[in-house]
């Protein structure tokens, strides 16, 4: 099995193999690939497969492999994660108790595991957060996050079920550089005029990380005292920062509002093209938090593991995912079969952690 060095592995540098089939990911979708004529971060909507589809994938995927696939978890990665509520309820719709309650538990869980923020907005059913996990703590950070709001949101909410979907896991898609970043980072920030919901995000009513609090590099969160004990801080401020691929503070702030206001302008000119208005803040605060979307939606969407906007990028990204799940693998098979001192590739995360599984150095 062919292991590379910790530091070639952290740069990204994994080895090609053209033979190897890019697997679907833990919730058996393959990472969009933009020779099919549109770009994964542009086009929200996803590629449905067939169901009957994904249950031969999913079979093939514990039958054949005899594993289920494993999320690679390297420190320094861009993400953009989000998390969908169950059965799409709106149980995360605005208002001023659930605008502080999230906000609170972000700034506590970004404190806890040094996750840097870049762009975050929180719809009525999900939440979109453009972040870059510097640790390699990613599963921990999720975990602990969900955790900490279904507690308090099924309090508030007097929700008897589970808050989050159960049935897919949260989605993290690698952001693969300055391009795919900015372009996360605005889809991020355009999610409620995606939606049709508001006209600007400044009109938006729930949290979301505007323009103006992105080049202030901060949001202001409050502790709300009926779910968190005294001992924690009375506030706390959860910063604000550019991707780290981008070096010049300025020209980043420069090419993304560029980039929003242009969006904003091909939105606009579709409304006006379809005749559609939007919804309305007012119309937004008076939704059932327990009600869901009128509009249909699969159940099992494409949900890629990282995206690329060029070509060139795309295979670059794909070779890596490919070479990671073959050593992975291999590694796999060996620890079952009985085989001592098995080392996995840089990456790995449950083994690790939960069956004391070796990285290779």
């Amino acid at each position: 099995m062919q292991i590379l060095p910790r530091d070639e592995a952290a740069r990204g540098v994994l080895p090609a193999d053209p033979s190897l089939q890019i697997l679907p990911r833990d919730d058996l979708c393959g990472a969009a690939d933009p020779s099919q004529g549109r770009s994964p971060a542009a086009d929200p909507s996803p590629q449905i497969l067939p169901r009957d589809d994904l249950k031969k994938l999913a079979q093939a995927a514990v039958d054949e492999e005899g594993m289920t696939l494993p999320r690679r978890v390297l420190p320094n990665t861009t993400y953009l994660v989000t998390r969908r509520c169950l059965g799409r309820r709106f149980l995360l719709r605005p208002d001023r108790a659930l605008n502080r309650l999230f906000l609170y538990c972000l700034a506590l869980a970004v404190r806890k595991y040094g996750i840097e923020v870049h762009g975050l907005c929180v719809m009525s059913n999900h939440y979109h957060l453009t972040m870059t996990d510097v640790r390699g703590v990613l599963p921990d950070f999720m975990g602990w996050l969900n955790c900490q709001l279904a507690k308090r949101i099924k309090r508030l909410r007097r929700w008897d079920e589970v808050v989050w979907e159960p049935n897919v896991h949260y989605s993290a898609v690698e952001l693969q550089g300055e391009a795919e970043a900015l372009d996360k980072v605005a889809y991020t920030l355009l999610n409620p005029m995606s939606a049709g919901l508001v006209r600007r995000p400044e009109d938006w009513p729930g949290v979301v990380s505007t323009m103006k609090q992105l080049c202030r590099g901060k949001l202001e969160a409050q502790r709300p005292r009926r779910w968190f004990k005294n001992e924690l801080p009375e506030s706390l401020t959860l910063t604000l920062t550019p991707p780290p691929c981008f070096t010049e503070r300025d020209a980043y702030f420069a090419a993304l509002r560029r980039l929003i206001e242009r969006r904003l302008r091909t939105l606009q000119a579709e409304w006006a093209s379809q005749g559609r208005r939007v919804v309305g803040r007012k119309a937004v605060l008076k939704t059932s938090v327990t009600s869901s979307p009128a509009s249909r939606k699969e159940r099992f969407g494409r949900s890629p593991t990282f995206s690329a906007l060029t070509r060139q990028a795309w295979l670059q990204a794909a070779k890596r995912l490919r070479a990671f799940r073959a050593a992975y693998r291999r590694a796999y098979e060996a620890w079952r079969s009985g085989e001592p001192d098995v080392e996995f590739p840089v990456g790995t995360w449950w083994l690790v952690r939960c069956a004391n599984g070796t990285i290779a150095n």
